[in-house]
């Protein structure tokens, strides 16, 4: 029989996604947005032997229906789940490949008003990253000595992007409720900012997940 541990809306779930090692217990496929699923389908059931971790592509092959019905049955996906936590418990650190920086949480942000996430990069090293909004955000990833000098308009119009503020290869997402995956290169070492924006007067429910991996050598 499995024993079953209680896992805390919210509190916990970076647990949960530490212990997959940020990687869906399926494909595992590592430098993907992950999201937690309940095997049982009931959202209030937060037992943890029912949430699994998961990517996008994944979800959508767990929960299609057809007249073959559910490409995985929950048996399996309970196997695959505490396969690969036990895995990730028994591998040594570099067994395995892990995100040196990671995030996942559902939040609320406040009617006309902001999130700042920011992250330590190295040059070459990759942040991979989803948002969910119950309402539109807008989206900037900038690097944080330079946000002054952008909010500004101090940026030379050479280091703009085309019709952008920001200087190419930077982003700025405007008017997004859904960023299915994004990835981002860091061009020099340094801090790098994740900024959500609710231009809106209502507050909007927020889910992110977002992990920095190390360059490939």
């Amino acid at each position: 029989m499995v024993k079953k541990r209680e896992l805390i809306p919210g509190d916990l779930t970076d647990l949960l996604v530490v212990a997959n090692r940020h990687t869906c217990c399926i494909c595992r496929r590592p430098r993907h947005p992950v999201e937690k699923y309940q095997i049982d389908e009931n959202p209030s059931n937060n037992e943890w032997n029912n949430v699994a971790v998961v990517c996008r592509n994944c979800r959508r092959l767990i929960s299609a229906k057809g007249h073959l019905g559910a490409r995985y049955a929950p048996g399996e996906v309970l196997r695959y789940k505490l396969d690969w936590e036990q895995r990730c418990a028994e591998a040594g650190e570099d067994d395995i490949d892990s995100p040196v920086e990671e995030i996942h949480e559902t939040r609320t942000i406040e009617g006309d008003s902001h999130e700042i996430y920011v992250f330590e990069m190295d040059e070459g090293d990759e942040l991979v990253f989803s948002i969910e909004a119950s309402d539109p955000l807008d989206v900037v990833l900038y690097h944080e000595e330079d946000a002054e000098a952008w909010s500004d308009g101090e940026v030379d119009e050479e280091e703009k992007g085309e019709d952008d503020p920001l200087p190419a290869g930077y982003m700025h997402l405007t008017a997004f409720a859904e960023c299915r995956e994004r990835i981002f290169t860091a061009p020099e070492d340094g801090r790098y900012g994740l900024l959500l924006v609710n231009w809106d007067d209502e507050s909007t429910e927020v889910t992110i997940d977002a992990a920095v991996w190390e360059v490939e050598e």
